[in-house]
């Protein structure tokens, strides 16, 4: 007999476990464009690097990942996001890299990456490990794990912090500014303003701007403008993290081009600071941290638009620096060399996305076979991992299953009918207003579109016009709770009990509703600029006010969760249509999801660019929460039909786990109150049955 169960203490101190059983939710995988969702077509900055394992893996924009054995090949690796990266690491088994939007991602081979939930939507700039404890640290963010999989933000971040570094005393941050920060475990931080030898230009602060681990030593590689052409270039070091002094200063003739450092780079007996100067790249060796030697014999691009290489790493006796894009000709440099001083430009050009990049807009399966519609053609996977898209197939709009057969709806009244995605066959709908929506339910198909239009047929053959009592457009239909309902414009929402005969229901808005899912909280209705409508019925229906000016596209639901999609890469869920979750699935601002669906245990999602997500697999819902207002009132989640018992205990040092409630074939949200004595703080678990 198997027992699920959530633990709680009482009264102020109930933990919410819905996030906790979330993690699906927030780990999705780029199943189209490939490698990495929607990189640009065209060549790509690199930004971080690390050797480790027996080859250099290098990250940067839009999520790409490039890998080399030889320094002379690379290819590319797909990840879950379309962020940039912009650091990585290897360390405790694993490399991790971060980037902008709060993205982790984790590999134990650099070739399959997951996506981890950071706790952040800030920018990360780099990562460190140190004292059994991975940190990373953005201009607004840090956050700290154990194992690069679950993350905590610390207490107060640090402002601006671009660079941090790992020792055995804890860690050390740097920003653009004269602090330097430093951290026993990566949670609590104290400052130390660092100063430098000689008197700065007109009050110019000194700038750190690297930072490393070498050697038992912590160095920090800072400059300060001492003259109007004139930079001061300063290397700090320090054996615990604190306590600072400065091991090189020089002083250098900027012209108009400046004067950076980019990064440090280790080797088992040496460390390299890089950078450049008047838009001359150099290095600067040191065998011990306190001396120095620098060389300019490096043949960098010329970059107007900005200075220095980004980063660099050396392994299996080979120094690898990669830099900006080329100005004239337009492929990513990687640079390496055997000594330091002649070196070889590995210029690469990364292959295109691979698989279709239309705006898709609906998504089905049927019998292990994907097809997803577009306002172009249809997309067809065999197993869900690769699209391609199917040649001579019709623009639709929408899509579902139908027994053994694919039927879809699109402009001009179209209605096609598959039995495997490839071959269509065109029926007439009796309508040329574009269709939007279709649903099946009680034996028939109904498909609304422009103008009112709802057609429907019992088999899909033959469709007949209905009377919606409505001139505006129909944008979604579904049918759930025994009635068909569909939404539309202007805040239209319609009802029927047989899909024949309708009826117009006041919604309360004016926004246009583009998608309608059925649920735990009942029907649920979205729109442009945050609408979120829920009704139990399709009759009554109330209005949740989000605040933003985002515009929901989609809602499905599956197993427990709303699933809301929208423009700018907006994805949220919720277990009741009140209480949502922003997920971060690893895609940029620019990308609107148009569609989505709960097909196999699995949310997909589809959108512009040919982007489609899928989450991993959502086990049923099965959580027991506070209800708002009232310390005593549990509201559970459970798929529609289970059976469980809700038991208390006073203390977990014993076993006296007591029945309080016990809940047969319950609706998927249940609410109950404990009035009994002697519970009013204790543990509560859900057992089932």
């Amino acid at each position: 007999m198997k027992t699920n169960w959530l633990l709680l203490t009482g009264l102020g101190l109930i933990l919410n476990f819905s996030c906790a059983l979330a993690g699906p939710l927030d780990n999705w995988h780029w199943r189209n464009p490939l490698p990495n969702g929607n990189p640009p077509f065209g060549p790509h900055t690199l930004n971080g690097i690390v050797f480790a394992t027996g080859k250099f893996v290098a990250v940067g924009v839009s999520g790409v990942v490039s890998i080399s054995t030889d320094t002379t090949n690379w290819v590319e690796s797909p990840t879950e996001t379309t962020n940039d990266l912009n650091g990585i690491i290897y360390a405790n088994g694993q490399f991790v890299a971060v980037g902008d939007g709060g993205v982790v991602e984790t590999s134990t081979d650099s070739t399959n990456w997951v996506s981890r939930n950071s706790g952040t939507t800030n920018s990360l700039s780099a990562i460190a490990y140190g004292n059994a404890k991975f940190v990373a640290v953005g201009p607004s963010a840090i956050i700290a794990s154990p194992n690069a999989v679950n993350w905590t933000p610390p207490v107060s971040p640090l402002g601006g912090a671009t660079a941090v570094a790992g020792g055995s005393n804890g860690f050390v941050a740097v920003s653009d500014n004269a602090q330097a920060y430093f951290s026993p475990d990566g949670l609590t931080w104290t400052s130390q303003t660092l100063t430098a030898p000689g008197t700065s230009y007109n009050g110019a602060p000194l700038q750190n701007v690297i930072v490393t681990y070498w050697n038992g030593v912590y160095l920090i590689g800072s400059d300060r403008w001492v003259g109007s052409m004139t930079a001061g270039e300063f290397i700090f070091s320090s054996a615990d993290g604190s306590n600072w002094r400065t091991n090189m200063q020089g002083y250098v003739d900027t012209g108009t081009g400046g004067f950076t450092y980019d990064f440090f780079m280790t080797t088992s007996n040496s460390v390299i600071a890089a950078g450049a100067i008047f838009n001359v790249p150099f290095l600067q060796f040191s065998t011990d941290g306190v001396n120095w030697f620098q060389t300019n014999a490096i043949p960098f691009s010329f970059t107007p638009s900005s200075l220095g290489p980004l980063a660099g790493a050396y392994g299996n006796g080979t120094y690898v620096v990669l830099d900006r894009i080329d100005y004239y000709n337009s492929l990513p440099p990687i640079y390496t060399s055997t000594d330091g001083l002649t070196w070889i430009n590995r210029q690469h050009a990364p292959a295109p996305p691979a698989g279709p990049t239309y705006n898709f807009t609906s998504i089905a399966t049927n019998s292990g076979v994907y097809v997803v519609a577009s306002g172009n053609l249809v997309a067809i996977s065999s197993n869900g991992l690769s699209y391609a898209i199917a040649s001579n197939t019709p623009a639709l709009s929408a899509i579902i299953t139908l027994s053994n057969n694919f039927v879809g709806v699109g402009p001009g009244g179209a209605i096609y009918v598959s039995g495997n995605g490839l071959s269509w066959t065109q029926r007439n709908s009796g309508t040329e207003s574009n269709l939007h929506g279709i649903a099946a339910g009680k034996g028939l198909l109904v498909a609304v579109g422009d103008a009112g239009a709802i057609q429907t047929s019992p088999s899909g053959l033959i469709w007949t016009s209905r009377e919606s009592g409505t001139s505006l457009a129909l944008y979604s239909v579904i049918c759930s709770n025994g009635i068909f309902l569909a939404v539309g414009q202007e805040g239209t929402v319609l009802t029927s009990p047989d899909g024949i005969n309708w009826t117009g229901q006041y919604s309360g808005v004016l926004s246009d509703l583009l998608s309608v899912a059925y649920g735990s909280a009942g029907f649920l209705a979205v729109g442009p600029e945050g609408t979120i409508l829920t009704s139990p019925d399709g009759t009554n229906w109330l209005t949740e006010n989000f605040g933003t000016a985002a515009s929901f596209e989609s809602v499905s639901f599956g197993n427990g969760y709303y699933l809301v999609t929208g423009t700018n890469a907006v994805v949220m869920t919720s277990p009741d249509g009140a209480n949502w979750s922003s997920r971060n699935v690893g895609a940029t601002g620019g990308q609107n999801f148009y569609g989505s669906a709960f097909l196999n245990s699995r949310f997909e999602i589809v959108g512009s660019n040919g982007t489609i997500l899928e989450s991993d697999i959502i086990a049923p819902l099965f959580d027991v929460q506070f209800c708002r207002g009232t310390q005593n009132a549990f509201t559970m989640f459970a798929t529609p039909g289970s059976n469980f018992r809700l038991q208390a205990c006073t203390s977990l040092s014993g076993s006296g786990w007591t029945d309080v409630a016990a809940f047969n074939n319950v609706t998927a949200i249940t609410q109950w109150t404990n009035t009994a004595a002697g519970y009013n703080q204790c543990f509560y678990r859900l057992v089932s049955p």
